[in-house]
């Protein structure tokens, strides 16, 4: 992936003030049940986990840093050490993350970090702030738990009159940058969305443990690769339209395959020509069945309106 952060520099990123963004998810993978009970969760239920951390470098462009592949049972809030690591960017999560013990050991590792957070952690209020926008009804400074170093807590109502409670470090930015960073979490779910349907995820080679593990790094690796090559060609074609040529034109010569990504598309006029109906031919019954004509509407009103004169 150092090669993909060679190529992204020239992309200006969400915003300077902002800074690189990681955001950390994870997608289950249904698994059958009679071929992989040692992926069993419940009744009817053995899937398996891809936890991921994305790399956000523009809205445009994220890839995968890392993953860890586990069973379906390990938890969100478990995978957390192993892909939260101190670093200069702002980590993104939902609420399976945070808990009293992880947001001290990401303060105390000067990890900054955007959270949602459940209602279950207890708040106590320090200083509050002006909101600057109305979907946002609070902003404070606040401590959780036994914690002593205080955090930002800012909560808003989207749309759909639902409640966020958000928990953040970046006391730097204005409420309305901390609410742009939390929506580009959504890039992480298309992104999941991307590799289960154009890379067949869904479809697995493998009832293995090993089997399936493999599968997932290969996808990512087909998603690297083609990331690459489009950032080297500098192409503007959607991703997935360039991952569908690129699949085409593997075995062939680049040339090939340069002049197919360059190639202008036709911008169509519409339609043209107006089609000229065919008369329809009567067929012939012959004289041994029997036949009765189908009236149409139209011509029983017709009809109805003549006798009535």
């Amino acid at each position: 992936m150092s090669q993909i952060r060679q190529l992204t520099q020239r992309f200006e990123g969400i915003s300077k003030e902002i800074g690189p963004l990681n955001i950390v998810d994870s997608t289950e993978i249904r698994l059958p049940e009679n071929l992989c009970d040692w992926a069993f969760i419940s009744k009817g239920h053995n899937a398996v986990k891809m936890h991921t951390r994305l790399v956000v470098v523009s809205k445009d462009v994220a890839f995968p840093d890392k993953i860890v592949p586990s069973t379906g049972t390990v938890s969100d809030f478990e995978s957390s050490d192993f892909l939260i690591q101190e670093d200069d960017a702002t980590y993104v999560m939902d609420r399976g993350y945070p808990s009293r013990k992880n947001l001290m050991a990401w303060q105390e590792k000067n990890i900054s970090f955007v959270v949602r957070i459940t209602k279950n952690l207890v708040l106590y209020s320090q200083e509050e702030y002006e909101p600057l926008l109305p979907s946002i009804k609070r902003d404070a400074k606040v401590l959780y738990g036994i914690s002593k170093v205080p955090v930002r807590y800012i909560e808003f109502m989207d749309e759909k009159d639902r409640i966020y409670r958000i928990l953040t470090t970046r006391f730097d930015l204005t409420d309305q940058q901390i609410l742009e960073i939390y929506k580009n979490r959504w890039l992480i779910e298309l992104f999941f969305k991307w590799i289960k349907g154009h890379l067949k995820f869904t479809k697995i080679w493998s009832t293995k443990p090993q089997g399936i593990w493999n599968q997932m790094f290969l996808a990512l690796i087909a998603f690297g690769v083609s990331l690459i090559v489009k950032l080297q060609t500098k192409s503007r074609k959607t991703p997935w339209v360039f991952f569908r040529i690129l699949r085409t034109y593997l075995f062939l010569p680049g040339k090939k395959m340069l002049n197919e990504l360059n190639r202008k598309m036709k911008k169509s006029k519409g339609r043209q020509k107006v089609p000229i109906p065919l008369e329809k031919e009567k067929p012939s019954f012959g004289n041994i069945a029997l036949v009765k004509e189908i009236v149409k509407k139209q011509r029983r009103k017709n009809e109805r309106k003549l006798g009535n004169y």
